[in-house]
Formats: structure tokens, C-alpha cells, sequence
């Protein structure tokens, strides 16, 4: 492994082990390979008898968006060492997809505390564009459904404008981009990433982690975010949320994946590559197999 990125990691698990909850512990525990120790992992918000998991704003409704997060954050730890069960969020997301493929909230409650932000609004493109790239992803990650992904995928082709564009923020590219190698539909997939591209470099450490854990591991993206998220790191081992302008051991885990994604691919240069790359391709350029 990189020495780089091996003290990156022992500081970040140093980190998230004195100020981690036990979500955040187990989450490295099994990034790290190591056992998942003590009681059973329960989600920070309680799981719905739907399955699915409520969004801050959705007064304990389940939603898409939330639910796809709680299964983002569950990734990886194994099924006897979760109090949640997984097969039913999975049910909840494949049975909400469409008639046309793709996915949409749905409709509020009678509920005055139930209010849809603006950019998850039924009807609207980006919101279309966004939670279809979102829940399809999350299935592709977990290795269900692949007939509700290639579905989705379709979609999510379709909705790309002759700028490589969809009609969405930088996240809904790079989740598309994901579900659209399951297809092996990379050309369509390197254009979304080129878009994605022209705004790396004012990506916080949040989008770079987010953006990092949607890359195959060792792949010059994923390398490239590696090193700009290890410049990244602060002095304790933690990197900063912007948004709550504080250090997150929630997105110190997150960040270590993407440097565990890159530990393989050798010694880390200023653009992503390997000092041993002889690879002409442009960052983000991808193999044709999906991993």
C-alpha cells in the first residue's frame, strides 16, 4: 500500500475510533477488514414497517432519497451484524420504480410537516433525472435487481442532452455514469464524467467522497480523488463537512473508502495517476467491465 495513503488511514481510523459512533466504527471495522465487535449495528434512524427510511423533512415517512442514504451508509457491513433488514429496503426502492423506468417521491401526506424540497419535486426533471441515478445505483451496489437496473439505465441514457448533460446536479452524473457501466454502456458514461470533470476542482471533500465511492477502485478517477481528498485531510485525521462546518467521523469513513478503493494502485502523482501509469486516457476514461 502507498504510504501516503496508509497514514491517511491509521489517522482516520484513529479519528473516527475517539470521536465515531458505533455506526461510524463498524462502518471502518469492515472497511478496514477487521470484525464488527459488540451488540448488532442498528441504523441512526429507525427502519419503516415499509422497509424504507424517512428524509429529514419527510415527518417519518419513508422516502427514496432517504432510504437510499441509510443503505449507502450500511454498505459493506455484514448482514449478522446489522439490526436492519436489508432485503425489505431493497424491496422498498425496486417495488417504486416506474412504469417507465425511473423514479420519482411520492405524493405528500396529509401532514403539515411533510414538505418535499424543491429539488425532489415530483414532476421535475432533475428530480427525475437525480433519484433514478440514486436508486438505481444503490441496487447496482448491492447486486439486486439487475433487470430494474438495466431499466434505469435506459432512462438515464435517454435523458442525457447532446452536451452530455442531465437536466440534474453533478451527483445525478456520477451515479448515472455508475449504473450506466452495469450496461456496459461506457461512451455514454465517460460524457456524463466529463461533465462531472469541469467542476472537480471545486469540489468540497463531501462531493469528493461521495463522487470517490461511485469510481471502481484503482480506476485513474477514483486515484485522482484519492489525492485530492488525502491534501484534504486535517491534522487529526478527519475531514471537514462543509455544510456543517465542522470534522465528520461519518464522512472520515466515507473518505477512507475511497482511499481503501485506491490503496492498489500505487504511488498516488497530482493528477490521480501512478507513477508507473503509461496510460494516454484521460481521467475518467473506463475499461470495458464493470467491477
Amino acid at each position: 500500500m502507498d504510504e501516503g495513503i496508509s497514514a491517511s488511514l491509521a489517522a482516520a481510523w484513529e479519528y473516527v475510533q475517539a470521536h465515531g459512533d458505533v455506526l461510524d466504527r463498524a462502518r471502518f471495522a469492515a472497511l478496514a477488514g477487521r470484525s464488527v465487535e459488540g451488540a448488532l449495528v442498528a441504523p441512526r434512524t429507525p427502519q419503516n414497517p415499509d422497509g424504507g427510511w424517512p428524509s429529514f423533512w419527510s415527518d417519518g415517512v419513508s422516502t427514496l432519497d432517504g432510504t437510499c442514504f441509510q443503505l449507502f451508509l450500511l454498505q459493506g457491513l455484514p448482514a449478522a451484524s446489522l439490526a436492519a433488514d436489508l432485503p425489505a429496503a431493497l424491496g422498498f426502492l425496486i417495488r417504486a420504480q416506474g412504469a417507465d423506468g425511473s423514479w420519482s417521491e411520492g405524493p405528500s401526506p396529509n401532514s403539515p410537516r411533510y414538505e418535499i424540497p424543491q429539488w425532489l419535486l415530483p414532476g421535475s426533471p432533475g428530480a427525475r433525472a437525480y433519484l433514478t441515478a440514486n436508486c438505481a445505483a444503490t441496487l447496482a451496489d448491492y447486486q439486486v435487481a439487475p433487470d430494474t437496473v438495466a431499466r434505469a439505465a435506459g432512462v438515464l441514457e435517454w435523458l442525457v442532452d447532446p452536451h452530455g448533460r442531465l437536466p440534474a446536479p453533478p451527483v445525478a452524473h456520477w451515479l448515472a455514469a455508475r449504473v450506466l457501466r452495469t450496461q456496459m454502456r461506457i461512451m455514454a458514461a465517460r460524457r456524463l464524467l466529463d461533465v462531472v470533470g469541469r467542476g472537480f476542482e471545486s469540489f468540497q471533500a463531501e462531493d469528493l467522497a461521495w463522487f470517490g465511492t461511485s469510481t471502481r477502485p484503482g480506476d485513474r478517477w477514483n486515484r485522482r480523488i484519492a489525492y485530492r481528498l488525502a491534501t484534504m485531510q486535517n491534522p487529526d485525521g478527519s475531514w471537514t463537512d462543509s455544510g456543517a462546518g465542522r470534522p465528520s467521523a461519518t464522512l472520515t469513513v466515507t473518505a477512507a473508502r475511497v482511499l481503501v478503493g485506491a490503496a492498489n494502485g500505487g504511488p498516488l502523482s497530482s493528477d490521480g495517476s501512478r507513477a508507473d501509469d503509461v496510460e494516454s486516457a484521460e481521467p475518467g476514461a473506463e475499461r470495458n467491465s464493470d467491477s
